[in-house]
């Protein structure tokens, strides 16, 4: 994580005062793009909610307001700083538990998932773009636990802002698919609820609208998908550790081996924060107050962190590189629907 504040601003108050502009820009698209999901979009459109707003929020007055460069101090603090604080916060509501909780065979499919989102994202990012860090983002995306996957990962393999809009639309887009398909495939084909459950777990991205689609389903197959998502949501601290790992050892020089202080110098410090607030929170040292609390305050810097993301992307710079990554998500959600009907029909017996 880059110093703070940097040498340019020669003292706190300089920085505070730089940064202040922008964040407080960001802040209130945030209020806006919370208030508009709660006021505004209606409950079927579930899958329209504040993370998109308020990327396209920053993302469409910063790119049609002229004159707004003092900002830029204060979006790149949004799009960064707070996204380290909520992450840490979002730890409290992890409970490292419940991946034990869910079966061995959920375990097992979901380990499976994870894998094959991150490799199979990966491979197909390296040969179409030659950059492998990209499709990593976008098959944790998918296969974890959809943009909070996404935001956590980002700064420990140093992905772009664009890497990171582009995953979180990829994200987004298996959630619609999921959406549409699922009841109209579901149903007339006769897909039992636990079946439904298993699926809605599995294919969708974003933790609430996963939930979402399975009720949608029915009420049995949400129960059954909420409990496989939560599974899924405790894999995201190994996952983080393990691409850290993976990263620096390709960082090193050929021969070179990953030594302990190498890989803590290279560690991203915030994910250490939310093991500990995770661990705490498992071990019961957090009211549900407390976790409630955790858990409101880290969805504000969220969307603070949100429309930063959206302000700092020149809409000039996207092109047909970005919206074929977020096809990289109308792939994977066609792989993940066959691979989770055939693990549970064949493998769960369901």
């Amino acid at each position: 994580m880059a110093k703070i504040p940097g040498e340019q601003y020669g003292s706190w108050s300089n920085y505070i005062k730089s940064i202040f502009p922008g964040l407080l820009f960001c802040f209130a698209l945030g209020v806006l793009a919370r208030w508009i999901d709660v006021n505004v979009i209606p409950e079927q459109l579930f899958i329209v909610n504040y993370v998109l707003i308020a990327i396209l929020l920053g993302l469409i007055i910063k790119n049609t307001v002229p004159g707004l460069g003092f900002l830029e101090a204060g979006i790149d603090f949004s799009a960064k700083i707070c996204l380290f604080i909520g992450i840490v916060l979002m730890g409290a509501g992890l409970n490292l538990v419940e991946i034990f909780q869910v079966g061995g065979s959920a375990i097992i499919m979901v380990a499976i998932s994870i894998t094959m989102c991150i490799y199979i994202c990966g491979f197909l990012a390296k040969k179409i773009f030659d950059n492998e860090r990209w499709g990593h983002l976008v098959g944790t995306g998918i296969g974890v636990c959809g943009v909070s996957a996404v935001i956590a990962l980002a700064p420990a393999i140093k992905s772009r802002e664009r890497e990171i809009l582009a995953a979180i639309g990829a994200a987004l887009l298996t959630d619609v698919m999921v959406l549409l398909l699922l009841p109209t495939i579901g149903h007339p084909l006769g897909f039992s609820d636990t079946l439904a459950g298993y699926i809605a777990g599995i294919v969708p991205s974003n933790t609430a609208q996963c939930i979402a689609i399975g009720y949608a389903y029915s009420e049995p197959a949400g129960a059954i998908a909420t409990i496989v998502k939560s599974a899924r949501n405790a894999f995201m601290p190994i996952v983080i550790l393990v691409m850290t790992y993976i990263y620096t050892r390709r960082g090193l020089p050929v021969g070179e081996q990953v030594r302990l202080g190498l890989l803590w110098s290279k560690f991203p410090k915030f994910v250490l924060g939310l093991l500990i607030a995770a661990t705490i929170g498992t071990l019961g040292f957090i009211s549900a107050e407390g976790v409630a609390l955790a858990g409101n305050l880290s969805t504000w810097f969220f969307v603070t962190c949100f429309v930063g993301i959206g302000a700092g992307i020149d809409l000039k710079s996207i092109g047909t590189q970005d919206l074929t990554v977020i096809g990289f998500g109308f792939v994977m959600t066609i792989i993940l629907g066959l691979y989770a009907f055939a693990f549970s029909r064949f493998i769960l017996l369901l």
